[in-house]
C-alpha cells in the first residue's frame, strides 16, 4: 500500500502542472457535488431552509409594495376608540345586536361576524329577575300580574334573544366557529384538552362535494378533534358558519389560510371562504373541494396545497382595507350607504383583545383584516400559486443554475466568474419577482440562489488555491530556466507550462569557453570559480534578456534553447541576437579583466535549428530537469566545436542560416525594419555530421557598424570538413 501511495504521489508530482493548468476535473466536480447536495436539502426541506425561503417570500411582498384591494370589502373594527366610548370587551349581546342592526340598514350583501358566540350571556339584571321570580311567593291576581311583568322584563333583558332576532332579520350573517386541532396534526405538541360540544349544528355548513384525485396522508387537511359551534339560537339564524383556525409558520408569520378542516368524515370551510361564498351568492351545493388541488366556489377555483391551505396574497400593511370604528358606526358617524352591497367584516382590532397576527408586512395585523384579505383574494382571484410540483420545480431550477454557474466558472477567471454569477443571481431574482408580481407565481428563490452562491464560493476558492499552486509550481519549475518575463507569461497562461514530453522545433545554442582546462590548472580554485561565476552570471543575464530557456551549465559550457516552454515563432532570430549580445558582453568582461590583470576568457558559440524533444526529464522524485534532447541538439553541440576549426566565435548550421537569410532579405527590402539588421552572414564551408551522408553548410554571423547594411556572403572555400564527435 505504501509503495502504491508513493507511486501515486510521484505520478501526480510529475503531471501536476498539466492537471492544475486545466483545473482538473475537481473544480467542476465540486460544483456538481454542491448542486446535488442542495437538491437533496430542497427535498428534505429542513426547518431553517424553509424559514429562509419564507423570508425571501416576505421580501418579495415588500418589493412589490401595496396593491389595490377594490371597494367590495369594508371592515368594522372594535378598536381602542370603541372600547373607550362603549366600555371594555367583551361587549354584551345587545351591543352587538345594535351594531349589526345599524350595519344592516345599508343592506350589505353579507356580514361576517368574526366574534365567537359559543356561550349564553347571563347579565346581572337577568339573574336578579330570575331570582325574584323564584323566591317571591304571591297568590291570586297579584301573583299572575307579577309573573307577567317578570316574564316581560326577562324577555327585554335577554340579550341573546335580541341578537338572534337581529341575525334572523338580517339573513346574511356568517358566524365564526372555533375548531380545536391537536398540535400534533401541525407538527407540534398540544397541552390543551378540547372541550366537548354538540356538533350537529355545523353539519349544514360542510362541503357537500368532495373529490380526492390523489391519496395519502400528505394530501389531507388538518384534522380537528372538537368543535364549539355558536349557540343554536345563533347558528340557526346564520347564513353560514366558517372555522377561524389559523396556524402561523415556524417563524411566527401567518402566510396561509386553511380553506378546509377535516372533522369526523366531513370537511368544513373557513370563515373567509364562507363570507366570499355568501357575497358571490353561490349555493352551497355549488361549492366543492378537490383535495390536493383546490376549492371551487361557483366559477372561482381557489388553488391550495396538500394541506388545503391557500397562500395569502397580502395587499399591504394594516388598514389597507376601508375601515370604520364600531363606535362611529353605532353613533351614526359614518356616511349613509357606506355598507351597501358590500361584504362587511366585523371583528376586534384593539390590542387588548389579543387577536393580532404577524404578516410579511406587519407584526400588528388584526385577525379580521386577515379574513378580509382572504375574501379579497377570492373575489378578485388574486391567488399566489405554488404548484404541487414545487419540490420538483425547485430541484430542476437548482440543477440548472448550479450546472450553469459550474460551467461558467470552470476556467477560473475571477472577474468573469463574479460578473457571470452576479448576472445569474440578479437575472433569476428579477425573473422570480416578475412572476410573483405579474403572474402570482411563487417559484423557489432562496435555495437556488444559495446553490449558486455556494458553487461560486467553492469554485472560486478552489480556483484561487489552484492558481496559487500553479504560480508556485511554475516559479519553482521555470524561474531558474527562463527570464522573469517568460515566467510571467507562463503564469498568465498556465496551459503553456506543459512539462510533459513534446516534439517541437527549437533553436539551440551551445557556448563553451576556450582553453578553460589550461586556465583552471594554472589558477587557484577560488579564482577559477569566482571568474567562472562572473562569466556565467553575465551570460545568463543576456540569455534572459532575449527570453532564452537556460537548459543547463555543463562545467563551463552553457546550453540554451528557444521555442519552449512558450511558443516563440521568432526563436531563430532571438538565438542569433542573443549570441551576438553574448559576444558583446564577453568583450566588455575582457576589458574589465584586462584592467584587473586577470586571465582573458574567450568562448565559442554553436547554433542549430531543428526538431527536438523537450520536457521534464530525470529521476522522478529525485532530480528532474527541463531539457531538450535529440539529434538536432547534438548537432548544435558539434557545431560549437567547429568554432575553433573555422576560427569564428559563432557558427550556425545551414537550417539556422536559411532563416537568418530570410530575415536579412526582409530587412533589405525595408518590409520589417528593426528585426535583424546590420549583420553579416557568411558561409564558412560544408561539414559532414557523423552518421549522416549529406554535408551541412556552416555559417558565421557578425555584427556590423550601424551605418553598414546587412549582407549575406555565400563565397566559401570548397573544403568540406568531417565533423568529429565531441
Amino acid at each position: 500500500m505504501k509503495r502504491f501511495l508513493r507511486y501515486l504521489r510521484h505520478a501526480l508530482r510529475k503531471r501536476r502542472l498539466v492537471t492544475t493548468t486545466q483545473s482538473g476535473s475537481l473544480g467542476p466536480a465540486l460544483g456538481v457535488a454542491f448542486t446535488a447536495t442542495m437538491i437533496v436539502l430542497g427535498w428534505l426541506a429542513p426547518g431553517p431552509l424553509v424559514r429562509l425561503e419564507n423570508g425571501v417570500l416576505d421580501a418579495q411582498f415588500k418589493l412589490r409594495d401595496v396593491r389595490s384591494v377594490g371597494r367590495e370589502i369594508v371592515i368594522v373594527s372594535i378598536d381602542e376608540k370603541s372600547l373607550e366610548e362603549l366600555g371594555r370587551w367583551p361587549w354584551s349581546r345587545d351591543r352587538l345586536a345594535q351594531l349589526v342592526s345599524v350595519i344592516e340598514r345599508d343592506r350589505p350583501k353579507v356580514i361576517g361576524l368574526d366574534i365567537l358566540l359559543v356561550e349564553r350571556e347571563a347579565t346581572a339584571l337577568a339573574r336578579a329577575l330570575k331570582e325574584i321570580a323564584t323566591e317571591t311567593h304571591l297568590t291570586g291576581a297579584d301573583s299572575a300580574a307579577l309573573q307577567q311583568i317578570l316574564d316581560k322584563t326577562l324577555s327585554a333583558v335577554d340579550t341573546d334573544a335580541q341578537l338572534a332576532a337581529i341575525l334572523a332579520a338580517a339573513g346574511n350573517v356568517v358566524l365564526a366557529v372555533p375548531f380545536f386541532v391537536p398540535m400534533a396534526s401541525s407538527g407540534q405538541e398540544s397541552f390543551l384538552a378540547p372541550v366537548s360540544a354538540d356538533d350537529t349544528l355545523i353539519k349544514r355548513s360542510e362541503f357537500m362535494l368532495i373529490r380526492q384525485v390523489q391519496h395519502g396522508e400528505t394530501l389531507e387537511p388538518y384534522r380537528a378533534t372538537t368543535v364549539r359551534p355558536p349557540l343554536k339560537l345563533f347558528a340557526d339564524k346564520a347564513v353560514g358558519l366558517g372555522h377561524v383556525y389559523s396556524l402561523p409558520d415556524l417563524d411566527g408569520v401567518t402566510r396561509h389560510e386553511y380553506l378546509a378542516l377535516r372533522y369526523g368524515d366531513a370537511y368544513y370551510p373557513s370563515f373567509a371562504l364562507e363570507v366570499a361564498r355568501a357575497y358571490l351568492g353561490v349555493a352551497r351545493d355549488r361549492m366543492s373541494l378537490t383535495l390536493g388541488e383546490g376549492a371551487q366556489v361557483g366559477d372561482v377555483v381557489i388553488p391550495m396545497d396538500q394541506k388545503a391551505r391557500l397562500l395569502i396574497n397580502y395587499a399591504g400593511r394594516e388598514w389597507t382595507f376601508p375601515s370604520f370604528s364600531a363606535t362611529d358606526v353605532i353613533h351614526g358617524r359614518v356616511p349613509a350607504g357606506i355598507f351597501t352591497d358590500r361584504a362587511v367584516l366585523v371583528g376586534t382590532a384593539a390590542l387588548s383583545t389579543y387577536d393580532r397576527q404577524t404578516t410579511p408586512y406587519s407584526a400588528n395585523f388584526s385577525g379580521v383584516e386577515k379574513h378580509a384579505t382572504v375574501v379579497e383574494n377570492i373575489l378578485h382571484r388574486q391567488f399566489l400559486k405554488k404548484t404541487v410540483w414545487f419540490s420538483l420545480l425547485e430541484s430542476g431550477v437548482i440543477l440548472l443554475l448550479g450546472l450553469t454557474v459550474t460551467f461558467l466558472l470552470r476556467r477560473g477567471q475571477a472577474l468573469f466568474g463574479t460578473l457571470a454569477t452576479a448576472a445569474v443571481v440578479v437575472g433569476y431574482g428579477a425573473g422570480a419577482q416578475y412572476l410573483f408580481v405579474a403572474r402570482g407565481l411563487c417559484i423557489p428563490v432562496f435555495t437556488p440562489v444559495l446553490t449558486v452562491m455556494l458553487v461560486f464560493v467553492v469554485m472560486t476558492v478552489f480556483n484561487f488555491v489552484t492558481k496559487e499552486r500553479q504560480v508556485k509550481e511554475i516559479r519553482a519549475m521555470f524561474s531558474s530556466y527562463v527570464s522573469p518575463q517568460v515566467v510571467a507569461e507562463l503564469i498568465k497562461a498556465p496551459s503553456k507550462a506543459t512539462v510533459g514530453g513534446q516534439r517541437k522545433e527549437l533553436t539551440m545554442l551551445f557556448a563553451d569557453l576556450v582553453n578553460f582546462t589550461a586556465f583552471s590548472e594554472k589558477h587557484s580554485a577560488e579564482d577559477v570559480v569566482a571568474q567562472l561565476n562572473e562569466y556565467l552570471g553575465a551570460m545568463t543575464e543576456v540569455i534572459f534578456r532575449w527570453n532564452g530557456t537556460l537548459d543547463k551549465f555543463v562545467g563551463d559550457e552553457i546550453v540554451v534553447f528557444w521555442g519552449a516552454p512558450l511558443d516563440q515563432p521568432d526563436h531563430t532570430e532571438l538565438a542569433v541576437k542573443c549570441a551576438l549580445h553574448m559576444r558583446q558582453k564577453l568583450g566588455e568582461l575582457r576589458e574589465k579583466w584586462r584592467a584587473e590583470g586577470r586571465f582573458l576568457l574567450d568562448n565559442g558559440i554553436g547554433i542549430n535549428t531543428g526538431m527536438a524533444v523537450v520536457g521534464n526529464i530525470g529521476a522522478t522524485g529525485k532530480k528532474m530537469d527541463y531539457t531538450a534532447i535529440g539529434d538536432q541538439v547534438n548537432v548544435a553541440a558539434r557545431f560549437q566545436g567547429l568554432t575553433r576549426k573555422f576560427g569564428c566565435p559563432i557558427v550556425l548550421t545551414e537550417s539556422t542560416a536559411e532563416r537568418i537569410k530570410k530575415l536579412i532579405d526582409v530587412q533589405e527590402r525595408g518590409d520589417n525594419q528593426g528585426r535583424l539588421g546590420h549583420v553579416s552572414l557568411r558561409k564558412l564551408g560544408s561539414v559532414r555530421v557523423r552518421g549522416k551522408e549529406t554535408f551541412v553548410g556552416a555559417y558565421t554571423v557578425e555584427s556590423l557598424k550601424r551605418n553598414e547594411s546587412s549582407r549575406v556572403d555565400e563565397a566559401a572555400p570548397d573544403n568540406p570538413v568531417e565533423m568529429t564527435e565531441r
